[in-house]
């Protein structure tokens, strides 16, 4: 349809502009023919044969009929054989006298009925000083004009067939190409649906699609790792869970049935306790894990002094320090400022940090914890010396259940979630932290808040 209106808009602004053209070459020729008769007048001497046979000439080079007639209606000169005595005498005489009254007539028609096709005819008069003496008409045929036009039209037609068609097939193959696709796309979709995280979209495109494929990609990449995380999760809380629930079982057991004597019950029924309270205490982590992620824990943002804050920490690890024969390096701020955040959420944070470096820290070594105030921000690390992690563990070390030794014998009391519930908490702070590992320094952790000078 737009095609249509454009090609009919084209055809009608052409033919005006032809038409247009026309009227302008005949004006002009009506002054080159007044021109030229006001040369004989001139002269004393009107030559009327020579001057219709020059019209006559005109006649055919415009393909156009050419008339000169006096103020009566008596017609002067015809560049036609045709008789317009009778006409003339029917024709109102108030066409004649637009002419003779000074005005540049322009009309479409068939002038009176005279002619059988339209004709656009000009009316010029030709004057000698400021009277008009002659009236001078010239008729060309508007199929003639238009002839152009109507090859443009002609043309533009065919064009617009070819054009269609070309179109057509065009929108098809595209279609049925983008129709394949999207069909490619969605047995891809449906299969990540049905937990087939390996299936690969192969589309090439450049667009949207071929954005939404990439994408599609994208997110079965990240599923399978979900995937992977979630058969992890499942094998470490059943290894975590299903240990101490087989040691309580055989301990009870043991003392039900009389397998374990009297005087070794109060050993084993504490045994019983301590697994007991580490079933309590990896429960409480999975819970407080998930209500962080969750979004369900509210921060109390205050502000409080980190140094002391710590060293309370430290306090709670005197009996395990001293059992490894650990040495404690505290180098602490001594500009007085505040540091800014969640007391309870930083008390935690703390003690993981300081729970991984007494467990990791070999006998007799040393564990180093510092912090420094630089730009309203509060740096706290906290470094033991030890085993190196190598760069592929660290990219895990925050994940659930993940534990610094990849044998997950080394540490048998550790639930893998201390450092998790550290990197949440941490976050919902909106602050950094890091870790690093080195045969230098041993193993880091570095996380920061907000602070203020006092």
């Amino acid at each position: 349809a737009g095609f249509i209106i454009l090609g009919f808009s084209m055809s009608k602004t052409l033919e005006n502009y032809f038409i247009q053209q026309k009227q302008d070459l005949l004006v002009e020729q009506a002054k080159i023919i007044e021109s030229q008769y006001l040369t004989y007048f001139e002269s004393g001497i009107v030559d009327i044969d020579r001057l219709a046979f020059e019209l006559e000439a005109l006649d055919r080079y415009l393909d156009a009929r050419i008339w000169i007639l006096n103020r009566r209606g008596q017609v002067y000169i015809n560049s036609g054989q045709d008789d317009l005595t009778t006409f003339i005498k029917d024709l109102e005489i108030d066409e004649i006298q637009e002419v003779f009254q000074g005005k540049i007539l322009k009309r479409e028609g068939t002038f009176k009925g005279f002619f059988q096709q339209p004709v656009l005819t000009i009316g010029y008069p030709i004057k000698t000083g400021n009277q008009v003496v002659l009236g001078l008409f010239i008729h060309s045929s508007i199929p003639e004009i238009l002839k152009t036009t109507k090859d443009i039209r002609r043309i533009t037609l065919i064009s617009l067939v070819i054009s269609s068609l070309i179109a057509f097939i065009l929108v098809f193959l595209t279609s049925r190409n983008l129709t394949q696709e999207i069909s490619r796309i969605n047995d891809g979709v449906g299969a990540i649906a049905k937990g087939n995280f390996n299936k690969k979209l192969e589309i090439n495109r450049e667009d949207e699609l071929g954005e939404l494929a990439k994408n599609l990609n994208i997110m079965a990449d990240d599923l399978k790792k979900l995937e992977t995380m979630r058969r992890d999760f499942i094998s470490n809380i059943s290894h975590d869970l299903r240990t101490p629930l087989t040691s309580i079982n055989g301990f009870v057991k043991g003392i039900l049935d009389g397998t374990i004597e009297k005087k070794d019950q109060e050993e084993y029924l504490n045994i019983v306790l301590e697994e007991s309270q580490r079933l309590t205490k990896l429960t409480n982590n999975i819970l407080d894990l998930s209500k962080i992620e969750g979004g369900q824990l509210n921060l109390e943002i205050t502000p409080f002094d980190i140094n002391q804050l710590i060293l309370n920490e430290i306090d709670k690890f005197e009996r395990r320090i001293k059992e490894k024969d650990l040495q404690i390096d505290l180098n602490l701020e001594r500009e007085k400022f505040i540091a800014y955040g969640d007391i309870s959420g930083i008390e935690r944070v703390l003690y993981n940090l300081f729970d991984n470096g007494v467990k990791f820290t070999e006998n007799g070594g040393k564990i180093y914890i510092k912090t420094q105030y630089k730009d309203n921000r509060v740096f706290i690390s906290v470094r033991n010396t030890g085993s190196v992690i190598s760069k592929e563990d660290l990219k895990y070390i925050f994940d659930r259940f993940n534990k610094l030794d990849s044998s997950r014998g080394k540490d048998r009391e550790g639930s893998g979630l201390g450092l998790s519930i550290v990197k949440e908490i941490i976050r919902l702070h909106n602050q950094g932290l890091n870790v690093s590992s080195s045969r230098e320094k041993g193993v880091e952790f570095t996380f920061t808040l907000d602070g203020e000078k006092l």
